[in-house]
């Protein structure tokens, strides 16, 4: 789930007119030694909010524990620091309260190419970005191979990139992050995503990299070097557009893919659609797959209309629901695809979130915005606060705000009442793992997989302001509400558990297989929901 975008909307237009950030001055910052009357004073900064603000702090941690966590980093502080070493040991104490959308970020090096090199960099991909990467079982694998050079062999276990052993970073920075909960099947996935920023933190700006690979008991080294567009590639694009007719109907089929990709929503980083149906079956349209990525992409109304019209009109009997490395996002998104899978005539997705505070709430939200901007953009300020307050009650003493999804709603008339399967693994997290829990304890599906790496009691979230501490000037990250799906578990501190608990192996990762679709396929053929238990 993320924060309303407003308030950054506006404030992105606005910022067009501002002079950007001095790079030189923010690099020498980083290696700028904090006193310890400044990380003190951060300290205090970021438990005082903590205490104030957080709708559920102590759910997984007792407030002793966490105070003695804070009073002990309190003693250990007592030399000057930089930025990122004091990073370490703040964002080690606040991964203790074990709620996943809570981070504390590192101030990262910049790069600021000028003139003609600004443009050039922009279309390049660097080292990084080139290659796929798998963690399992403390060993980093070579997962994809983007580069030129089809020497690299996929499935290569790699032991250090410029030096630094993957197992290094891991033990250096693990503490820093955490899952909902106790679960940790989110640990290895979330170490995967964030591995090329640990190796920035470490190395700096690189435009190559050299990586140690091993493979077939023998070794071998590659250089991975940033790519630039190049003319060549560009003469090949206009070759393809000769004549007048090729040119409309490019133009026609470009238009058309746009359209699509409004409407299924197209993450142009991760180069994959939101929302993506298929029918994994040749020849058979009663088995659909329905893959949702993220939450965060594209028009769910109008997405999930032509999905389910399409089930319908195909007569999908076997439907299977791939939450599998999806983060999450707008509450607004999966509760539209919930509607569409409910038995009932009427559902409610969540319940209402607790807040701490009626009156803070919507002030909190923009706290991460400069102080200069609060007298431009106040007019939407406060309209947005009012907004906020009429969507808060209090009862029996605690604080309430309502959400998208927590009162009744009708459910879609031509939802989907046919058998659903969910695939789950450690990367269904936050709103992903809402509807896992809602369809879970509802008896709506099987779900096979791995234990979600969002917990099934719910999560903090909903509004998640940036704070940027005093002194250290780093970013700090945490959720104003206590959000719950509508049907509540009894364990606490656990993800959605599978039905059929399946775990891909580092070669079913390598090779691209996928033994839990392949066994919800299998179940389906034989006929007999049952055979897969």
């Amino acid at each position: 789930m993320r924060r309303p975008g407003i308030y950054l909307f506006l404030l992105g237009g606005l910022l067009t007119f501002v002079r950007c950030a001095n790079v030189a001055k923010y690099n020498r910052f980083m290696e700028t030694l904090l006193s310890v009357e400044a990380m003190q004073q951060d300290i205090n900064y970021v438990e005082h909010n903590l205490w104030k603000m957080h709708p559920d702090l102590f759910l997984y941690v007792r407030e002793d524990q966490l105070k003695v966590k804070f009073d002990s980093l309190r003693r250990v502080i007592r030399q000057p620091l930089l930025p990122n070493q004091f990073q370490l040991a703040l964002a080690s104490v606040l991964a203790q309260v074990r709620q996943g959308h809570m981070t504390l970020s590192p101030l990262i090096s910049k790069f600021d190419p000028k003139g003609k090199d600004k443009v050039r960099y922009q279309k390049s991909k660097g080292p990084f970005s080139q290659l796929g990467f798998h963690w399992q079982e403390n060993t980093l694998y070579l997962s994809k191979n983007g580069t030129l050079d089809s020497s690299f062999v996929a499935g290569s276990k790699i032991l250090a990139i410029e030096g630094i052993q993957p197992q290094n970073l891991y033990t250096k920075y693990r503490p820093t992050f955490t899952s909902d909960g106790y679960n940790t099947t989110f640990i290895d996935q979330a170490f995967e995503r964030l591995l090329p920023r640990y190796y920035q933190l470490e190395l700096g700006y690189r435009d190559s990299i050299g990586i140690l690979f091993s493979s077939a008991d023998s070794t071998y080294r590659r250089t991975v070097v940033r790519r630039f567009e190049t003319t060549e590639k560009k003469a090949k694009v206009e070759a393809k557009h000769v004549t007048t007719e090729k040119k409309d109907k490019s133009a026609e089929k470009k238009s058309d893919t746009k359209k699509q990709r409004r409407i299924f929503g197209y993450n142009a980083n991760l180069k994959r659609m939101s929302k993506q149906l298929s029918f994994p079956v040749k020849g058979d349209s009663s088995v659909a797959l329905l893959k949702v990525a993220d939450f965060s992409y594209g028009r769910p109304k109008e997405a999930y209309r032509r999905i389910f019209d399409r089930l319908e009109l195909c007569s999908v009997q076997y439907l299977i629901l791939d939450l599998r490395g999806n983060l999450g996002g707008r509450l607004s998104d999966v509760r539209e695809l919930y509607s569409y899978l409910v038995e009932a005539d009427k559902f409610q997705f969540v319940q209402p979130a607790v807040i701490t505070s009626k009156f803070k709430l919507p002030f909190y939200q923009i706290k991460g915005l400069p102080g200069w901007s609060y007298p431009i953009l106040s007019p939407f300020i406060l309209t947005g606060a009012i907004v906020s307050w009429t969507k808060t009650f209090s009862k029996d003493g605690i604080n309430y705000t309502h959400l998208t999804g927590s009162k009744i709603e009708k459910s879609k008339a031509n939802r989907y009442r046919g058998d659903l399967f969910v695939l789950i693994d450690g990367g269904t997290f936050s709103a992903a793992s809402l509807i896992a829990a809602n369809l879970k304890v509802g008896k709506r599906a099987v779900f096979v997989g791995e234990e979600t790496g969002g917990a099934a009691s719910g999560t903090v979230a909903g509004i998640l302001p940036v704070l940027k501490l005093p002194n250290s000037h780093l970013r700090w990250r945490f959720g104003l509400m206590d959000v719950k799906p509508y049907y509540q578990v009894n364990e606490t501190g656990r993800g959605v558990i599978p039905d059929v608990p399946v775990v891909r192996s580092v070669d079913d990762v390598i090779k691209a297989k996928d033994p839990v679709l392949d066994k919800v396929l299998k179940s389906i053929k034989s006929n007999r929901a049952d055979v897969i238990y």
